[in-house]
């Protein structure tokens, strides 16, 4: 019964949103050293206060270092999906987590004098206890995009959009 509604949780995740155009993400490249270095930060705290939302089953914090991943939530277009990523896992009561931002390949950019966008295709997998007392893991390979806008000469995170099941086969970078 666990291994059904896990797949479920699963399925929920990956298709909680509307695909969106292949053709935008056409111009994506591979950053430079020095602008992997400047980006990776922003990359790396956004995945901590999202595994920690994962983790308590609160968006509190998450939502106070990112207010406007708080507002214009779409599921249907991928857009801020992280309020349902946090409860599709309060079921589970996950342990611990693990995510990988770059498992299967860099992050890759585009930018622009007034965003920077991240494509990144990695792995997010969090630890549950079954009924048995058997530790599993819940997740899998995400790609997803951070959309950063300069506020006060700081790069801030002010969008995310999810790739999903949908339109996984034909994603092209």
């Amino acid at each position: 019964m666990k291994n059904i509604a896990l797949l479920i949780l699963l399925a929920m995740i990956l298709t909680a949103c509307t695909p969106t155009n292949p053709g935008e993400f056409l111009d994506f490249t591979e950053p430079e050293p020095a602008t992997h270095i400047r980006l990776l930060p922003i990359v790396s705290e956004y995945f901590y206060y999202r595994k920690q939302a994962v983790l308590s089953g609160n968006l509190d914090s998450f939502y106070q270092r990112f207010p406007a991943l708080a507002h214009n939530a779409d599921l249907e277009k991928g857009i801020n999906c992280e309020g349902h990523l946090v409860e599709s896992y309060k079921g589970l009561q996950p342990l611990d987590g693990n995510i990988h931002t770059e498992y299967y390949e860099k992050f890759k950019v585009l930018e622009s004098p007034a965003s920077v966008q991240i494509l990144l295709h990695g792995m997010e997998l969090y630890l549950w206890q079954d009924t048995d007392g058997t530790l599993k893991d819940s997740g899998g390979e995400f790609k997803l995009i951070l959309v950063l806008h300069k506020i006060d000469d700081t790069w801030e995170i002010t969008q995310t959009d999810e790739v999903t099941l949908a339109e996984w086969h034909d994603f092209v970078p």
